[in-house]
């Protein structure tokens, strides 16, 4: 995946704005495009993740800047189907909920269909896999699993190295993955943001949609901690930006004024400001709204990799062999020193703690890899 070009970028922030309900941001938009035009807008729109929204975007223009009518019906069928899979997903939230509620589990949908909820068109968010949080700690939760029939014991030995369990596919396609904390953690001060996510996760409320939501507050910064792990390690594309941004609208003067200091005494902050660049560069976000000043040269490197990687990275090319791509790795790992060199560090040194810890149990299986 190459670079698009800016004002194919340009392009569908405009209706990326429109469709998450911002007021004039039509005006200066072409009379009409190019259909080569859309055509490399909708391929942006598919990488990121945010073909829904921009649909949304597209029907807020006047009739004489929308695509053709055919390219119109096409996209169109995309986001119904969209807004079959959020039917199903929130479905499958409900039942999950119920499932550990009946043995006496509190839980709560973290990310992907609690988030969907607070945009402006639910049913307009591309859903990837549900994330559940239940209680008790891992081993109480994996044994809990495996007498419910919902873990095997093969897959609880490799499981037990991780900070969740995933569930077997439904037959409707849908992954679930069981969290037993409420986030993976932040290489740095890692307990103190466990001890703030595991109190503030008791304030979850059921939702009409049928399942427990975090609070706003919570979700800031368990948020941004998952953000910040994954552009460490591959990428992110708009579609979470777009969550974030979200989450920001529907949070009060208050909130942000805790959250802020709640990141600021976790080092937090350097990965807060480029994130509030972006969705200012990208969503037209509010100085108003930010937890903090945005970053201008942190902010481009994450944008930068958006493009280049799509959603999660998985546009980024990788090379074939197995090595070269482990060292490639290993030296985009220190290129994060200068955004942020506590975090950059730490989560190397974790890194390297996991493979080794990881070891045995992939010579075992004969799955040797770095």
């Amino acid at each position: 995946m190459g670079v698009p070009s800016q004002k194919t970028v340009q392009l569908l922030s405009v209706l990326l704005r429109l469709g998450l309900g911002a007021e004039g941001s039509s005006v200066g938009f072409p009379q009409p495009l190019e259909p080569e035009e859309w055509t490399r807008i909708y391929a942006l729109a598919k990488q990121q993740s945010v073909l829904g929204v921009a649909f949304a975007g597209v029907e807020r223009l006047p009739k004489a800047s929308r695509p053709p009518m055919p390219f119109l019906l096409r996209w169109a069928t995309e986001v119904e189907a969209i807004r079959g899979m959020n039917t199903l997903m929130n479905r499958e939230a409900r039942r999950l909920t119920q499932l550990f509620e009946n043995v006496g589990r509190k839980n709560a949908i973290l990310k992907g269909q609690a988030n969907a909820r607070l945009y402006p068109d639910p049913g307009l968010r591309q859903s990837g896999d549900i994330d559940i949080w239940v209680e008790g700690g891992r081993d109480s939760i994996n044994k809990l699993l495996v007498g419910m029939g919902l873990l095997s014991e093969k897959e609880l030995e490799y499981g037990r190295f991780w900070h969740h369990a995933h569930l077997e596919r439904t037959k409707d396609g849908i992954m679930a993955e069981v969290h037993y904390r409420p986030a993976s953690g932040n290489p740095y001060k890692g307990q103190e943001l466990q001890n703030f996510l595991n109190n503030e996760i008791l304030n979850a409320e059921l939702v009409p949609d049928g399942f427990y939501a975090p609070s706003i507050k919570f979700a800031l910064v368990m948020q941004l901690s998952h953000l910040q792990q994954h552009f460490y390690s591959g990428g992110l594309g708009f579609r979470q930006y777009i969550d974030y941004f979200v989450l920001l609208k529907n949070s009060t003067v208050e909130m942000r004024q805790e959250v802020s200091g709640v990141m600021k005494s976790l080092g937090m902050l350097h990965a807060c400001s480029a994130v509030m660049w972006v969705l200012q560069q990208v969503l037209g976000l509010d100085r108003d709204l930010m937890l903090c000043e945005p970053s201008a040269w942190r902010g481009r490197r994450l944008l930068r990799l958006a493009l280049v990687g799509g959603n999660f990275g998985k546009y980024r090319q990788k090379p074939r062999n197995v090595f070269v791509r482990w060292l490639r790795d290993r030296k985009l790992a220190l290129s994060w020193l200068p955004f942020d060199p506590m975090n950059a560090i730490l989560k190397e040194l974790r890194y390297w703690r996991h493979t080794l810890y990881l070891m045995p149990l992939r010579v075992k299986r004969r799955r040797i890899g770095l």
